[in-house]
C-alpha cells in the first residue's frame, strides 16, 4: 500500500492518522458507553484521558522489556531499539489502573470492563495503518496486496489482524450489555484471551527480519507469540479467579476497599487529633452569678 496521504498540498503519514484515530475512538466509545455504566459525560472524558495516559506508558514499557529480552537473546547483536510498541497495552493497561483504584478507591472490576473495548478498538486501528504503510508485512503473495516499499504483493496479513481486533470490540460491548449486567470483571479478561489467540495465529504469517524474532530462545514460537502466550495466561488466571471468588460469595476488590477503609467523618476525626495539639483554644467561662444577700 501508499504510506503517505496527500491532502491539501500537504503529506500526512497514514500509520500516524490511523494512530490519532485510534486514540479518538478511545474517547468516543467512553462517551457511548458511559449511560451503560452510570458515568456523567465528564467524568467518562476524564476516564478516557486516564486510558491514554496509561495506555501510551504501556507501550513505553512493552518497548523496553522487548528491547532488552531481544538484546539479551542475541547477545547483544540486537540493534534495533523501538520506543513504543502497542502489543503489550493489554497485558500493562490493568496494572496501571489498579495502582489507580488503590490510591483513589475506584471500582476495579467496573472500570476494567468500561476499557475494554477501547483497548482493541486502538489495536484496529493501529494495523490498519500498518496495511497502508507497509510494515508487519506478510510473506510474498501473487493474490496479496500491493507493498510501496517493497516493489511486490503480499500477503495481507494486518487486514486479516485488523479485522479480528474489531471483531474483539464487538464482542467486548456485546458482552457489555450481555453477562456483564449481572457479572463484573469478566469482559477484559475474555478479550485479552481472543486478542492473544488472534494475535499469536497472525504472527505465524507475518515476516521476522532476524532468527532471534523467528525463533525465540528455540522454542518454535517468534517473540510476539511468545508474548500472547503469557498475555493469555494471565487473562485465563484472571477470568478463573474472577469466577471462582464470585462463586463462593468472597468480596470482591470493591467491596474490599470499602471495608479497608470506612466511611471518614470528619470533624470527629478534626476533633480527636485537636486533643493532642499543644495549642488549646480559650474555653468561654460562663459569667459568675453572685447571690443576693438577705436582709
Amino acid at each position: 500500500m501508499y504510506p503517505d496521504l496527500h491532502l491539501f498540498g500537504g503529506t500526512v503519514h497514514i500509520y500516524d492518522l490511523m494512530f490519532v484515530l485510534g486514540l479518538v475512538s478511545v474517547v468516543i466509545i467512553y462517551q457511548c458507553l458511559a449511560n451503560r455504566f452510570s458515568y456523567a459525560r465528564p467524568r467518562a472524558a476524564f476516564y478516557s484521558i486516564f486510558t491514554l495516559v496509561f495506555g501510551f506508558l504501556s507501550a513505553a514499557m512493552t518497548a523496553w522489556i522487548e528491547n532488552g529480552l531481544l538484546y539479551a537473546a542475541s547477545d547483544g547483536a540486537y540493534d534495533h531499539f523501538e520506543n513504543l510498541r502497542n502489543y503489550g497495552i493489554p497485558m500493562f493497561l490493568p496494572l496501571f489502573w489498579l495502582l489507580y483504584c488503590l490510591l483513589c478507591r475506584e471500582p476495579y472490576k467496573k472500570l476494567t470492563d468500561y476499557l475494554a473495548p477501547s483497548v482493541y478498538s486502538v489495536m484496529t486501528f493501529v494495523k490498519i495503518g500498518c496495511t497502508f504503510g507497509g510494515c508487519c508485512y506478510g510473506e510474498a503473495d501473487v493474490h496479496g496486496i500491493w507493498n510501496e516499499e517493497l516493489g511486490y504483493k503480499t500477503f495481507p496479513v494486518q487486514v486479516y489482524d485488523a479485522l479480528s481486533s474489531f471483531v474483539i470490540v464487538i464482542i467486548c460491548i456485546v458482552l457489555i450489555y450481555t453477562i456483564g449486567k449481572k457479572h463484573k470483571g469478566y469482559i477484559y479478561p475474555i478479550g485479552g484471551m481472543l486478542f492473544a489467540l488472534t494475535k499469536g495465529y497472525w504472527e505465524g504469517y507475518r515476516v521476522h527480519s532476524t532468527v532471534w524474532e523467528k525463533n525465540y530462545l528455540n522454542t518454535g514460537w517468534t517473540f510476539w507469540q511468545f508474548w500472547m502466550a503469557i498475555l493469555f495466561v494471565c487473562c485465563l488466571v484472571w477470568l478463573i479467579l474472577t469466577a471462582v471468588r464470585e462463586k463462593k460469595g468472597v468480596p470482591d476488590f470493591d467491596e474490599a476497599q470499602n471495608l479497608r477503609f470506612p466511611y471518614v467523618d470528619r470533624a470527629k476525626t478534626w476533633e480527636k487529633i485537636r486533643r493532642f495539639l499543644p495549642i488549646r483554644q480559650k474555653e468561654d467561662k460562663a459569667p459568675i452569678q453572685h447571690k443576693k444577700k438577705k436582709k
